[in-house]
């Protein structure tokens, strides 16, 4: 192999160590690696996404499998040597892949490392490791998380903290948004099967349809002209609960990517709705998907915690607060969280949640009602949020969510947690804006 190689494992460590050497989001890293190399075989491409996406999921629990076999622990400038252990170490454990396929194909990394050195080391090591019998067990699911995510995790949730981790390592579904107003569901299933492609209708939510085996969007029937979109079904939840009306005026702020802009305007009328973002680039991503359903919505970069610097007078009937957040409710997609995500983000995220909840409760009209969102599965981000929130605004009242099927009540709001009805873990909560003296105990 040589530099700019297109073997996958090859590629797969360049990915991971752009992950966990600098520091750049997964999703990041297989499109930075890919700028210049194309993958032309589909199982080559398949092979590099599956070791860099299961590193990652798994880092953590074949971290603590490796310990054993290392006499010393490797030097911080051999990071590189490590990651190339842990892909050894996952096709071995993980994947369909002859023992001694994997081992000399993760011997041929380090001399493209160019670190010959060490050929016997990660021979001997991974060789070590098939003799005796090393395999992943129920207690890894919980090994694969960083400490002090698993103690977060166990004290929020004592009852389900192990289903927790399990459905973190699972692999997400690829589900579908149906624009039931252009297709039934019904119909988008049998142009799927015309393709080949089995889906099903989600259990619970009514515009969701869940794809057997994932597939390139590109092959989907409808995405192109906006009849069908790729959202979790958890996210597709927010729509409904904003519970707009024609002609209201809607703020969707931290907007982008813009998946639930579009779901508004797909299932509302006349709606006067603004995506906010504070990212110019990522506004641009909201524009690509209101093209992609020939639809319009004033797009603003601005920070919602600032709304003066932005809001030009006109209170707003609804507003969607999908803030910024931990995405722990996410890791079973986004696996490097558990690499990139640090205990003292948690405090940051909360006080940029504050400033921003403060900043768009001024600018919603008295009577309307405000969504609050996360991917998170923290209750410091959730339920404890809200509740200082609540105690904080005399003239706010949290609507109750006790009459839908999804996700679990709590005191205040509702959490989906990871896997519940196959669903990304989420958090909802509704508040009502009333005029001062009016609040109900």
């Amino acid at each position: 192999m040589k530099p700019g190689s297109t073997n996958p494992r090859a590629l797969a460590l360049q990915s991971l160590l752009l992950v966990i050497h600098d520091g750049r989001s997964l999703d990041d890293a297989l499109a930075t690696v890919l700028t210049d190399t194309a993958l032309s075989d589909a199982r080559d491409l398949a092979l590099y996404q599956e070791l860099s996406k299961g590193v990652c999921r798994w880092y953590f629990a074949l971290l603590v499998l490796l310990k054993p076999y290392l006499q010393k622990p490797l030097k911080a400038k051999d990071v590189d040597l490590e990651i190339i252990l842990l892909i050894g170490l996952y096709q071995i454990l993980m994947m369909r892949i002859e023992d001694h396929a994997a081992v000399n194909e993760t011997v041929k990394l380090v001399l493209w490392r160019k670190k010959p050195w060490a050929k016997g080391l990660v021979n001997g090591v991974l060789r070590q490791i098939i003799r005796d019998g090393v395999e992943i067990k129920p207690e890894h699911d919980e090994a694969s998380y960083p400490q002090w995510m698993r103690d977060t995790i166990s004290t929020d949730w004592p009852r389900n903290h192990q289903d927790i981790f399990r459905a973190g390592n699972c692999r997400a579904p690829m589900t579908l948004r149906v624009d039931t107003r252009q297709r039934s569901i019904a119909e988008q299933i049998e142009c799927l099967a015309d393709r080949g492609l089995v889906a099903s209708a989600h259990e619970l939510v009514e515009s969701a349809i869940e794809l057997d085996t994932p597939c390139s969007v590109s092959s989907v029937e409808g995405f192109d002209t906006g009849q069908v979109s790729v959202q979790d079904a958890a996210a597709q939840i927010a729509a409904v609960l904003l519970d707009c009306e024609p002609g209201m005026r809607v703020l969707d702020a931290c907007a982008a990517p813009g998946g639930k802009t579009i779901h508004l305007l797909q299932v509302n009328d006349d709606l006067d709705l603004i995506a906010l973002d504070q990212n110019p680039a990522r506004l641009q991503m909201i524009e690509q998907n209101l093209v992609r359903i020939n639809r319009q919505a004033r797009l603003i970069c601005g920070d919602a915690a600032n709304p003066q610097v932005w809001h030009e007078g006109e209170l707003f009937d609804r507003i969607l607060a999908d803030v910024p957040c931990s995405a722990s409710g996410v890791i079973r997609r986004h696996p490097d969280i558990k690499l990139l995500r640090r205990a003292s983000d948690i405090g940051r995220l909360v006080q940029q949640q504050r400033n921003i909840l403060d900043g768009l409760w001024s600018v919603l009209k008295p009577g309307g009602l405000m969504l609050y969102s996360t991917c998170s599965i923290f209750k410091q981000e959730n339920e404890r949020q809200i509740e200082w929130f609540v105690e904080k605004y005399d003239n706010c009242t949290e609507q109750s969510l006790n009459s839908v099927r999804w996700g679990e009540s709590r005191a205040l709001g509702r959490q989906i947690l990871p896997g519940q009805h196959n669903m990304d873990g989420f958090y909802y909560a509704c508040l009502h804006k009333v005029a001062i003296g009016n609040k109900q105990d």
